[in-house]
């Protein structure tokens, strides 16, 4: 398979010198970033999954073709898949992915999200390039 080329690809980067987790999505069609989010001091799971449910409300909200979501992160896709995640974080931010994944099920059902390959299609276009 052919690096993909459409769809909305995420990543999430956390420095622990600043203290900062973050989460963007970038358009594999155009490569221009679609959104970005600074989360504080969380963890770097955390701002994967919430990379990807900014994504499906991006896809959602901009009624954006294809329903395709990547992601480097195969918490982030079990998180998604199951609407809920296995943190012991009480965030906000967290509990509103849920709720939103769950209320929002028959749209968030229609959502594929794969896997990014970095060994055949090297780094995600979303990453930060900080490692």
């Amino acid at each position: 398979m052919n690096r993909p080329s459409q769809g909305i690809a995420t990543d999430a980067s956390h420095s622990t010198k600043n203290a900062l987790t973050q989460y963007r999505g970038i358009d594999l069609r155009t490569g221009i970033e679609v959104f970005n989010e600074d989360l504080g001091n969380q963890t770097v799971n955390v701002g994967e999954f919430l990379g990807v449910v900014a994504a499906a409300k991006y896809i959602i909200g901009h009624d954006y073709a294809p329903r395709i979501i990547y992601t480097d992160s195969l918490t982030a896709i079990v998180w998604f898949n199951q609407k809920r995640t296995a943190s012991k974080r009480k965030l906000p931010a967290m509990f509103k992915a849920e709720v939103f994944l769950q209320t929002m099920s028959v749209e968030i059902d229609s959502i594929e999200v794969v896997h990014w390959d970095n060994d055949k299609w090297g780094e995600i276009p979303a990453d930060y390039g900080l490692k």
